[in-house]
């Protein structure tokens, strides 16, 4: 038997009343659980309780016939009040979500990544100011766990950021993964934002667009199973309509 703080990441329909649910554990990293009858009267878990990014307290064993781990009790650490009801809140917590899920891979624990995503996403939650930043910021904070953060050494005098290289340079790069310009400066702000002043930053729409396509490319030149995500075109919506 095994007990873990927890973040859902991502459910699907298993058969009429069960679940298939992909749990980032802070004891053993990336795990996939079957929750059964969570949409029968006699069962104990509900699928609400697996909501994206619901931040959970699991005690759970391994199944003697899958992969599948099975859950033996649960609670809600930190219910959400704003997460799952504004639509910002919401759209990007369905971002980060599908990011996680494709930066994340190993059953393997890593509690300094763990803490990092647990206190995100509840400064998320909890937070009042604009969170139209909010992605942008956590996406280059993340960096930092998966080995790949930018340098910020003399960025100030360098015109280039190599997005391949992960480095800030006089010369522009010869490939085309390069940032420069309006694009270079903000990338440079994020470097140096936390949460608590992203509300200082002040990116047209365009540019955030710009800005998480550069970060994507960024992932996807440092980490080989990175994938498009899908999820962005959301924030533009949503963006769009403020």
């Amino acid at each position: 038997m095994h007990q873990s703080k927890a973040i859902v990441l991502h459910q699907i329909k298993y058969s009429e009343s069960s679940l298939i649910v992909k749990i980032y554990t802070q004891e053993e990293g990336l795990l996939s659980f079957i929750v059964k009858g969570v949409r029968g009267k006699k069962g104990k878990l509900r699928a609400a309780q697996f909501q994206t990014l619901n931040l959970l307290e699991l005690t759970y064993q391994k199944s003697k016939k899958s992969q599948l781990r099975l859950i033996k009790d649960l609670k809600i650490l930190e219910p959400f009040t704003e997460l799952l009801f504004d639509p910002v809140k919401r759209s990007v917590g369905i971002f980060i979500a599908e990011l996680i899920q494709q930066c994340i891979k190993e059953e393997e624990p890593n509690d300094e990544l763990f803490d990092f995503l647990y206190s995100s996403i509840h400064w998320l939650d909890l937070t009042s100011y604009n969170c139209s930043h909010f992605h942008l910021v956590f996406m280059m904070k993340l960096t930092k766990y998966l080995g790949f953060y930018p340098t910020i050494k003399d960025d100030l005098s360098q015109g280039y950021f190599d997005l391949q290289q992960g480095v800030y340079t006089q010369q522009k790069p010869i490939h085309a993964y390069s940032l420069e310009s309006e694009e270079l400066e903000a990338w440079k702000g994020l470097v140096h934002s936390q949460f608590e002043n992203m509300h200082l930053l002040s990116f047209s729409n365009a540019l955030k667009r710009s800005l998480v396509q550069a970060l994507m490319m960024y992932y996807k030149l440092h980490l080989i199973h990175f994938k498009e995500l899908n999820s962005h075109h959301i924030l533009q919506t949503v963006f769009n309509d403020e």
